[in-house]
């Protein structure tokens, strides 16, 4: 069992490599930490980098990218400016709860926060320090948890046996890997995502299974990653909640973790789908919640996660963004495509950009557009409501 999980672990790793990739376009790891913030660099060209996500402060424009860019705009993407920002990791989500109040996530866990709409950021959360605490947080709970099957297996009854012994295989595979990570250079995996119920209570996830939680607007991260039965180490690509006090976390193997009770435990909703979602986005308007991800793959839920049914959107290139107002849902990726539904995922508009830049992030402007960022950073895809398309 254990040689099975291993083996499976190290195809997760392989695959990781390439679903990052593609997502991300490219990919950043540091092993090491401390001594002086490293400031993203300015430079001209920062409006045409790429830009993996979009989100709307108020009036204000703000996109996320390659090197640590973020950039605010405040006539709709006509004009950009880089902001100065603490850090040059790859930046892959940024969310805003209110008009002021932001985080940014990125490589090497890394979390920013703006308290001012955009123009400010402070880096809220160093993941590579951060990491550190969590290895040896996560050891010793693997070893608690070993030391405790030993001593219900030395005072089991016969039919006990067989199920103990192998809940401690089990867990001294855990407790091997935990220890295997304290003698490692300090790796952080990359947050992909970020999502804020309260300018208080916020999520952000990642790579390997990285589930991070807040109740004190960033100030605090605690691992909540051991809530959410993933022994494999899943990739954790999304985060959302319903505004009904619902949440969802997209993930590998068609799965979508579901939790009614804030993120306390966690179920496994079976989609009937095999491959990697990129992203949840939740229907306000509708209480319905879409799951999309590779070869334009989108899944509807209407009973808050409980069944899932495949929905064609009419695209065929992998999705990494959406975005829902007033009943309208978009989903945007690569090869430029955006695929938009005005009823609730029966029947889509799919569009394509001229160009077939990749668009990895989508907003909404004040004027009731749908935004896209990405490729070739500020060169946007502009989608109304009405499916009519623009390149600016």
């Amino acid at each position: 069992m254990r040689r099975f999980r291993e083996l499976i672990k190290i195809m997760i790793r392989y695959a990781a490599v390439h679903v990052i990739a593609l997502f991300l376009g490219v990919a950043h790891a540091s092993l090491a930490f401390g001594g002086q913030v490293e400031y993203s660099l300015q430079t001209p060209g920062a409006s045409r980098s790429m830009l993996l996500d979009i989100a709307v402060a108020g009036e204000r424009l703000v996109a996320v990218g390659e090197r640590g860019h973020i950039l605010t705009s405040q006539d709709q993407g006509q004009n950009w400016t880089q902001a100065e920002v603490p850090t040059s990791v790859m930046l892959t989500r940024v969310f805003f709860v209110d008009d002021k109040l932001g985080w940014a996530v990125g490589h090497d866990g890394n979390v920013l926060h703006s308290q001012d709409g955009g123009l400010i950021w402070a880096l809220q959360r160093d993941g590579l320090a951060d990491q550190v605490r969590i290895n040896e947080d996560n050891a010793g709970r693997a070893l608690s948890t070993v030391e405790e099957l030993q001593a219900q297996l030395a005072a089991a009854e016969e039919d006990a046996v067989d199920a103990l012994e192998e809940a401690l295989e089990e867990a001294e595979w855990v407790l091997e890997n935990a220890r295997e990570k304290l003698d490692m250079p300090v790796y952080a995996p990359p947050l992909m995502d970020v999502w804020f119920a309260t300018p208080e209570q916020g999520w952000a996830v990642g790579a390997y299974g990285t589930l991070l939680r807040t109740a004190n607007g960033g100030r605090n991260w605690a691992d909540w990653s051991h809530h959410v039965g993933n022994p494999d180490e899943l990739h954790l690509n999304g985060v959302v909640g319903d505004g009904a006090g619902t949440l969802y976390l997209a993930s590998e193997w068609g799965m979508v973790f579901v939790s009614t009770n804030a993120g306390e435990s966690w179920r496994v909703a079976e989609t009937g789908y095999d491959g990697s979602f990129f992203g949840v986005v939740s229907n306000p308007e509708t209480g319905s919640v879409f799951a999309y991800g590779l070869l334009g793959t989108i899944y509807r839920s209407e009973d808050q996660g409980v069944n899932w049914s495949a929905v064609d959107g009419l695209v065929r290139g992998s999705l990494f963004g959406a975005e829902a107002v007033a009943g309208s849902v978009v989903f945007v990726g690569q090869g430029g495509i955006a695929t938009l539904t005005r009823d609730d995922g029966r029947t889509f508009t799919p569009m394509v950009q001229p160009d077939r830049d990749g668009l990895f992030g989508v907003a909404t402007m004040s004027d009731g557009r749908f935004v896209a960022s990405g490729e070739r950073g500020a060169r946007l895809l502009v989608v109304t409501a009405a499916g009519d398309q623009g390149d600016e």
